[in-house]
């Protein structure tokens, strides 16, 4: 089984979703890294759920980090493949050895790309709002790999074929109680993107 689209899903913050997300092949898992932010996992917390799947690239999520100190750590603990933030989080960084994610908009690429120049080739993905009018997003994909944060898919949605895009990008959410946990949001996404083997 595999997905018509790369597919990126932030917040992962259990075991459940992790291993949910691995075995419907979703190519990127996203953790939150920085204590004060909602869904945080520890460093104990992601080396127990780490165990337990295989597949996945690993996405730090590092949206609030405060200094360019507290990565080290980070890295050093999640052994991320991305690190992902905003603009102002990544602008804060000055590592050569990390692939960045952006969460950003056409409007904020464009009033800062002299500011970019520096990080423009750790950039790996830009992940944009699904509301980004198409011949911005012809623009940005021109020098950017395009990922579009979504919370819903028809399987004849427009948004698998546009060109302009390498994926999508989706979000976790909250166990019930540990091992019991409803899909039914990111199954109603990824399901209609199962292609047959």
């Amino acid at each position: 089984m595999a997905l018509k689209t790369l597919v990126k899903v932030g917040k992962i913050s259990n075991l459940s979703d992790a291993r949910y997300c691995a075995g419907m092949s979703v190519d990127m898992l996203g953790f939150t890294v920085i204590a004060s932010q909602e869904n945080y996992v520890s460093p104990e917390l992601f080396r127990e759920m780490r165990g337990w799947f295989t597949g996945p690239s690993i996405v730090t999520e590092i949206y609030g980090i405060e200094k360019h100190e507290d990565l080290a750590p980070i890295v050093q603990n999640y052994l991320p493949d991305f690190v992902e933030g905003t603009l102002a989080d990544i602008k804060k960084l000055h590592s050569a050895f990390v692939a960045f994610i952006v969460s950003t908009t056409y409007e904020e690429i464009k009033a800062h790309e002299d500011e970019l120049g520096i990080h423009r080739p750790q950039i790996a993905y830009l992940i944009v709002p699904e509301s980004t009018p198409l011949e911005q997003l012809d623009m940005l994909s021109k020098e950017y790999k395009l990922l579009l944060r979504i919370d819903s898919v028809t399987p004849e949605d427009s948004k698998l074929h546009n060109t302009h895009i390498k994926g999508i990008a989706l979000q976790g959410g909250t166990e019930d109680k540990p091992g019991l946990k409803n899909y039914d949001a990111l199954a109603s996404v990824l399901e209609k993107l199962e292609t047959e083997d």
